[in-house]
């Protein structure tokens, strides 16, 4: 079980979570153009996972980090940086066609939740950037629910089994304490709670 959780840990990364988010709009929701969907799910999985795998490798290389999962609060500085530099790029280029205004306002949930938890590493607070994901994951869903009343109580669900069994891989590998997984899981809710109104 514990080998299964391990994996499940990294399966379930948080810099994989947008594209898959991403994707899951664009093939359930969005009217878009097929090629306009391909263009942005490109830069898309450039800007958020891509790239930010790079520029983790070159911290790596220059032991700015030690490991994967940013274990040290301090390490966790520069790369969330990065990554909320990104996402501004991705927020003002990516979606200047005023299209699918629900992903535009996920991705700006996303860029607030990561400016708190590198707030929340220069105060030395480890919050659990899985469980931010997931947060993210479950209050995108909820708000597309009460927008488009998309028949979406299946995904839902399934959300918080994923949540639940990310929350138990974090756990089991000592990663994280229970407030710090809470503050990671509440932090990206209501970040998307808060964008989400936006296109209500």
């Amino acid at each position: 079980m514990k080998v299964f959780l391990r994996f499940w840990s990294y399966l379930a990364n948080p810099l994989f979570v947008p594209a898959l988010v991403a994707l899951w709009y664009f093939l359930n929701v969005s009217f878009t153009d097929g090629l306009i969907i391909e263009l942005k799910m490109y830069l898309i999985l450039v800007l958020t996972a891509v790239l930010p795998m790079l520029i983790f490798a070159i911290l790596k290389l220059l032991g700015v980090v030690k490991s994967i999962h940013l274990l040290d609060i301090k390490e966790r500085r520069t790369p969330l940086a990065a990554y909320a530099i990104l996402l501004l790029i991705l927020i003002r280029g990516g979606f200047n066609d005023l299209t699918d205004l629900p992903l535009y306002y996920f991705f700006v949930g996303v860029l607030i939740a990561t400016i708190v938890a590198f707030i929340m590493s220069i105060v030395h607070y480890k919050l659990s950037l899985h469980m931010m994901a997931m947060g993210g994951m479950i209050g995108f869903a909820l708000m597309l629910h009460a927008s488009l009343k998309i028949p979406s109580a299946f995904y839902i669900a399934i959300l918080f089994i994923v949540a639940g069994l990310t929350a138990t891989s974090r756990l089991s590998m000592k990663a994280h304490k229970n407030n710090e997984l809470l503050f990671g899981l509440f932090t990206g809710l209501i970040a998307q709670i808060m964008t989400g109104i936006y296109y209500l």
